[in-house]
Order: structure tokens, then C-alpha cells, then sequence
């Protein structure tokens, strides 16, 4: 089944998953209703045959009754990085809110992008869908995209909703600030500082193989209230990652200045005391351990149940940055 003449649903439409996945859904002929904030901020999206901008909040459960009405099917993109405060309202009660709306507009399907920090930051070892969600403390994303997953499964339950779950690791590509242009920025220092020797874990995936899993689950019949990982099959490490982009600079072999592990962690520790428990710094520690330990995200459910895997691998998908890296005026 395709979503060629389906009319959908995109939240969070402005940002840079949300915004890819409105032009991908576009160019495959179905007619987008993207939910902006700020309409002001859609400029990427703008103009798009078969993209309309509606104004809106998933904070605003009237205004997502209202956007929903006619959708076949939903994509709960919208996410806040804000205080604690600010990602309640929008990872959680917002997932109410959208989950609520589709529910009693008859959407076929709703499509909710959850992340891998659901796992938490301390885990190691091989993990799957089917592991308990043990999200760090005092980590406010992790803990709200945990609740809003909670909250989405009282609401489909109740109201009979069906829906498919997508958790994505690291997003990079063209237009991802954290991931290409901040990592890219680092990598190419000389020296390139880092904690340890690199060989911790990561787990990246290409904007265009997340955007095609989640148009893959929002009809597939085996992915009916399935949660999945969205990363690459094989670990990365953060040594790969962050010398593939440095590579683009023209340093080929970065030379690492490389940070004791035992002397920052116990910085990371006291920074752990001191922070104040409303502060994210309180989870100091654990985001530490995050970049040295070594992990992996299993990707067979994806694979035995929709017969999909990530079509991009690092190496391409990083070359794939370039043009957008030169435009940015970080590359000749």
C-alpha cells in the first residue's frame, strides 16, 4: 500500500526529520498538512507541491482535533530539547494530545518518533525492542520521550488507535545541526580532542533511511503497534564517525589529543553533585559513559518483520553532507 492520494499528517513539520519526511511524503503524491509552530520557519518546506503549512502546537488539543480531521494517517515528529517544563508539555502531554486527535478523527495509523535514549545512557552489551526502557535519571529527554511512548500506549489501548513506533539513533545529513555541522565543526580541530581513544560507541543513521523506514511503517501490516530501532545494523564508533567527517576537511589521520577517562569522569561526578536536580548537568556521568561505552542496537525486528535495513551506509551518507557543509561556507 502507498500513500499516493492519502492525506497526512506531519507534526513538528519545520524541523530537520520532520521537514525531510514532509518532502519525501510529498514527492510520493500524498497531500501534506505540516503542522508549523512557526510558519515563519518553514522556509526548507515552503512551496512544496503537495505541501500545506497549517499553524499550529501540539500543545493545543483543540488544534490538533481540528488538523487532524480528514488525515489517513499521522507522523508525531514535534519535539522539544527545551527545560523540563517545556519538554512535558510538548514530548508528552503533546503526544496526548496528537494521539487523541488521530483517535477520534479515524486515523488509520499513527506514526510516533520516539529516540534510542529510551535505552538510557548506561547500557551496555546488545539490546533490542523487546529490553525494558530504563531512561537516565534527571536526563529530561530520555525521561520525557519514555513517558510520551507511556502516554501514547494508554491512549491507543483505550481508544482503539493503531500505531507504530520509531526509535532513531543519532540523525545526521544535510540540515542536522547537532549531528553533521557541530560534529563536523569538532572534527576537523588539530588537534581533535577527545575523551579516551574513541572506540566508545555510537549510533548514527541517515536522514533519508529514517524517513523511509517511518513511510514503511505507516502501512506495513506487520509493523500494527510495533516498536522499532532505526540505526545501523553494524556499531560505529565515535573514532569512525568523527573521523569520516575530518576526512572531508582533508585531515585524513586527525591527530587526537587524547582526554585521561579517569580524570574527567570524576569532573563528571562533581558536576553530578553540585548540579541543581531541575539541571540536566545532574546527569553529567551518565552522558560521559554514553561516549565510552561499548553497545549495540540489534536491527533484526526491522528486518524479519518488514524486510528493511538502512540502504546508506556512513561513508556515503557523510559524503552526502558535502554540498550542504559547502553551502554552509564550512567546506571550498
Amino acid at each position: 500500500m502507498t500513500l499516493d492520494n492519502q492525506t497526512v499528517l506531519v507534526t513538528g513539520a519545520t524541523g530537520f526529520t520532520g521537514g525531510a519526511l514532509a518532502r519525501r511524503l510529498a514527492a510520493e503524491g500524498a497531500h501534506v498538512k505540516a503542522l508549523a509552530r512557526r510558519p515563519e520557519q518553514a522556509d526548507y518546506i515552503r512551496d512544496v507541491p503537495g505541501v500545506e503549512l497549517v499553524q499550529g502546537d501540539v500543545t493545543d488539543a483543540a488544534r490538533m482535533h481540528e488538523v487532524s480531521a480528514g488525515c489517513k494517517y499521522v507522523f508525531h515528529v514535534a519535539v522539544s530539547y527545551g527545560n523540563w517544563q517545556q519538554q512535558e508539555a510538548v514530548n508528552v502531554t503533546g503526544t496526548r494530545h496528537v494521539a487523541e486527535a488521530a483517535a477520534a478523527n479515524g486515523v488509520e495509523r499513527l506514526v510516533h518518533v520516539s529516540s534510542i535514549v529510551a535505552y538510557g545512557y548506561t547500557r551496555t552489551g546488545n539490546f533490542t525492542e523487546a529490553d525494558r526502557v530504563t531512561p537516565t535519571p534527571f536526563e529530561q529527554y530520555g525521561v520525557t520521550k519514555v513517558e510520551g511512548e507511556t502516554v501514547l500506549r494508554e491512549v491507543t489501548a483505550a481508544k482503539n488507535l493503531d500505531f507504530s513506533i520509531v526509535r532513531p539513533g543519532m540523525i545526521y545529513g544535510p540540515r542536522s545541526g547537532q549531528w553533521t555541522d557541530a560534529i563536523f565543526k569538532h572534527a576537523r580541530r588539530k588537534p581533535l580532542i577527545w575523551i579516551g581513544d574513541g572506540s566508545g560507541s555510537i549510533f548514527p543513521i541517515f536522514i533519508d533511511d529514517l524517513v523511509d523506514l517511518m513511510v514503511v511503517v505507516a502501512t506495513h501490516p506487520a509493523a500494527h503497534n510495533e516498536t522499532f530501532n532505526c540505526v545501523y545494523p553494524a556499531s560505529v564508533t565515535w573514532a569512525e564517525y568523527l573521523t569520516a567527517y575530518a576526512a572531508l576537511s582533508g585531515n585524513q589521520n586527525p591527530n587526537w589529543l587524547k582526554l585521561p577517562q579517569g580524570a574527567v569522569m570524576a569532573l563528571a561526578r562533581l558536576i553530578g553533585v553540585l548540579a541543581p536536580s531541575s539541571s540536566r548537568l545532574k546527569a553529567a556521568p551518565e552522558g560521559l559513559n554514553a561516549l565510552l561505552r561499548q553497545a549495540s542496537i540489534d536491527m533484526t525486528k526491522a528486518q524479519q518483520l518488514l524486510g528493511w535495513q538502512p540502504q546508506v551506509d556512513l561513508a556515503e551518507g557523510v559524503q552526502r553532507c558535502v554540498p550542504y557543509l559547502r553551502e554552509q561556507g564550512l567546506l571550498p
